[in-house]
């Protein structure tokens, strides 16, 4: 996981191309990761009352929804 400059939370690994997790807009959130064997999952906090949860296959790098 790669934090940048421009304001994102970017997915990277060998052979695949980046993927955004979330644009920072309205301010920071606090992500937590969790990785399994067949999946990357972020819980981000936004406030109290807003939280997202993603998941990510491990091998393609493709949101599950």
């Amino acid at each position: 996981m790669k934090r940048a400059q421009s304001g994102s939370i970017t997915l990277i690994g060998e052979g695949f191309l980046p993927v955004k997790v979330c644009d920072i807009k309205n301010g920071k959130p606090n992500v937590k990761q969790i990785e399994t064997d067949k999946h990357f999952e972020f819980i981000l906090t936004y406030s109290l009352f807003h939280k997202v949860h993603k998941k990510y296959d491990k091998l393609t790098f493709k949101e599950i929804i």
